[in-house]
């Protein structure tokens, strides 16, 4: 497997009481690249983020993570796995609080090195002047930074993003994106991320896979796909 390449997902099936969700996918992702995943409610986006990060069990196929196949039991190759999946906070907790929460369940992190790497994270994603507020004052766009804190804590080298625009006002989007690149840019951060906002699927994606029905219906950079002409709508039909 070529050195780039930090996940490879083989022949991934699921389904739920017999019913097929995912039905034989498998794609790549390189070092530092930006994967956009789209496909209509229901194609099995979720589901297959949820089974790469372990959420889902009982799955066929192999998912291989920096060259060696990802098991359940495997915290350490978990915790280089960042997500905004499912997130939830303690509402009457300060942001801090939350992290500090978070940070505490992960067990990498040393206490003395806590505090230091929780106002890098809040700085990161503009809420250092925020610390100490509730997160129930907290607007929409404000919760989703916190969330990326929180998948940050780890200093993870894959993110996997679950419409991580859903909700944000456009200068929210903006500043989302630009987070992200950061990540990819200073980091080499390797990010995959649903939406179905497909203005910002073109805008910041390196590479497209298109699921329909369990299958994926079209992989390939963003570049192949807009000098092809092909229309992500098509696709997603």
């Amino acid at each position: 497997m070529s050195e780039n390449i930090i996940l490879d997902v083989r022949h991934m099936q699921k389904g739920y009481k017999k019913f097929p969700v995912l039905k034989d996918v498998s794609f790549q992702i390189k070092q530092g690249h930006i994967l956009g995943l789209i496909g209509k409610n229901g194609a099995g986006k979720t589901t297959l983020m949820k089974s790469i990060l372990g959420l889902n069990t009982n799955y066929q196929g192999e998912i291989i993570f920096h060259g060696a196949k990802m098991t359940a039991s495997n915290e350490t190759m978990k915790s280089e796995i960042g997500s905004l999946v499912d997130v939830n906070f303690y509402d009457d907790m300060t942001a801090y609080r939350n992290l500090k929460v978070a940070m505490m369940l992960t067990k990498t992190i040393h206490g003395s090195e806590q505090d230091e790497r929780i106002h890098e994270l809040l700085s990161f994603v503009g809420l250092e002047t925020s610390a100490n507020k509730s997160v129930r004052s907290f607007s929409f766009g404000m919760k989703q930074r916190l969330a990326l804190a929180q998948a940050l804590i780890t200093k993870p080298v894959l993110l996997i993003l679950d419409e991580p625009f859903v909700g944000l006002d456009p200068i929210g989007i903006e500043e989302v994106k630009s987070l992200l690149r950061r990540l990819c840019r200073d980091n080499e951060t390797s990010i995959i991320f649903s939406s179905h906002q497909l203005t910002e699927v073109c805008d910041l994606a390196d590479d497209i896979v298109v699921l329909s029905d369990g299958m994926i219906k079209y992989s390939d950079t963003y570049e192949n796909m807009k000098n092809s002409n092909i229309s992500m709508v098509e696709l997603m039909r």
